[in-house]
């Protein structure tokens, strides 16, 4: 009898964890596909840029399409369900211009509650603006970028954040010297131009794929490498204190060594190290003084373009972005921070699209992205993009802290809080006394000193757990 419940309590065991290892295979779903009818596309068509609002929703651009005379891009709203409003269009105006731009790209929730952009094209010089779009969709141009490809403020800008010093930093390229640049942007649109990238000084590169605001106040990104002649970029740090731009680390497709340029925007890891990948789809490491470690690749058919990120279960996911159906297609993976490849995950671009645009981690624990074309569109043959969710069976991401600013004060005063995962916050405290708080951006919580509260560490918790700040707030 001993035997035979062993055998049945075995056989028990083996079911529960085979049910336990199937609930967890990645599930990915298309929970929105841009439509066309008579090539109309009043939702726009090719998005390429999705992020998290505080309210827990969506906000993303698409490139093309959306209401009104030739329209060119839209800026919409989705919920995680799949329903999507439309909050702006960048249509010409009567006289035939697009004062606004056209072409949008990438998005950031404000401080302030309004969505800043990007736009590649047009406005009043016709290379791009920078614009302050309300969410009942009134928008406003802050900047409007090079009247010729010859000037030094900067041509066709690709990339926007904010900082925890309330401003925005970015970047124009990648284009010829003068007018690829690194730039500070205050929210009313006052303009500067703090670093002009030149691919003829090796290895700098021709523009920023992305940029990340570390603990110590200073902005770490890649840029993007030159032309076929110049195939080399970099990894720096720029200090916005002080002006100081530094290579740290330098890729060069000719050394035997380093398996081609950098192809992704760095992410910071818990552990305070930066992770990214390479040509042929290589995983790097790079600590914060430019000591590099080359991990090893992660796929045998991807080579260019991939995006990274840490997730809540601590490992590095992301996606390469494939190309047209079949040559091949797109693939999201996750990988160890040691370089061991995990799971592999092809999209089939039929139905859920191709060229995958970069990837995020929700507060509810599933990624979700964009795919430029293709997809399930009622068998339309105008390729039009999707919104797409991944569910892994992750929980929900744990808030992480970088900083906070001021790092004293008085009981009353309003501080700032940087990090990231803080869509969702349930609690705040200032050494364990609870703070009134508000959710700003899924980076930035404003928080008041509460009465009671002593010197020590703040704490947020939201429903992947609570994370306490390493440095602690004074008490004045």
């Amino acid at each position: 009898m001993r035997i035979k419940f062993s055998a049945v309590l075995l056989l028990i065991l083996f079911l529960v964890a085979a049910a336990s290892a199937q609930s967890t295979v990645p599930s990915l779903n298309e929970i929105f596909a841009f439509p066309c009818a008579s090539f109309t596309c009043p939702d726009g068509y090719f998005p390429v840029e999705l992020i998290e609002g505080a309210n827990g929703n969506f906000y993303g651009s698409a490139v093309g399409g959306g209401t009104g005379t030739n329209a060119q891009g839209t800026i919409f709203e989705i919920t995680p369900a799949g329903q999507i409003s439309v909050i702006y269009s960048f249509a010409e105006e009567s006289d035939g211009s697009l004062p606004n731009g056209s072409a949008p790209g990438a998005l950031v929730e404000g401080m302030d509650g309004f969505l800043y952009g990007i736009t590649s094209e047009n406005g009043a010089n016709g290379f791009g603006t920078i614009f302050k779009l309300s969410k009942s969709g009134t928008i406003q141009v802050l900047h409007n970028f090079c009247s010729t490809l010859t000037c030094s403020d900067g041509a066709n800008p690709s990339f926007l954040m904010q900082a925890i010093d309330g401003n925005f930093y970015g970047a124009t390229g990648p284009t010829d010297y003068p007018t690829s640049v690194l730039f500070r942007m205050t929210p009313s649109g006052t303009y500067t131009v703090l670093h002009t990238f030149d691919s003829k000084t090796q290895p700098d590169g021709t523009g920023v794929y992305g940029m990340v605001q570390a603990s110590d106040g200073n902005l770490y990104g890649t840029t993007v490498a030159g032309a076929q002649f110049k195939p080399y970029n970099s990894f720096f740090r720029f200090d916005p204190a002080t002006g100081i731009y530094e290579i740290l680390h330098g890729f060069n497709t000719s050394n035997i060594n380093l398996p081609g340029v950098a192809t992704s925007a760095p992410v910071l890891t818990s552990s305070g190290e930066f992770f990214g990948l390479q040509a042929f789809s290589t995983l790097y490491k790079v600590g914060p003084t430019g000591a590099y470690e080359k991990l090893g690749s992660l796929s045998s058919t991807q080579f260019f373009d991939g995006n990274i990120l840490q997730a809540s279960d601590g490992n590095l996911w992301g996606n390469f972005d494939g190309g047209t159906c079949g040559t091949p297609e797109g693939i999201a993976f996750s990988a160890s921070t040691s370089g061991a490849l995990l799971q592999s995950l092809t999209f089939n671009c039929m139905t859920v699209g191709e060229q995958l645009g970069a990837m995020l981690q929700a507060a509810n624990g599933s990624f979700y992205g964009v795919t430029l074309g293709n997809g399930g569109v009622n068998d339309n043959p105008i390729d039009n993009g999707t919104i797409w969710s991944l569910d892994a069976g992750l929980p929900a991401p744990s808030p992480g802290i970088t900083a906070f600013l001021p790092t004293s004060g008085q009981t009353g005063a309003h501080l700032l809080v940087q990090g990231n995962h803080f869509v969702g916050t349930t609690a705040v405290t200032m050494n364990g006394v609870s703070a009134n708080f508000e959710v700003l951006s899924v980076n930035y919580i404003r928080l008041t000193v509460p009465s009671g509260a002593t010197t020590g560490p703040i704490s947020v918790s939201n429903a992947g757990g609570t994370v306490k700040s390493e440095k602690a707030f004074t008490i004045e």
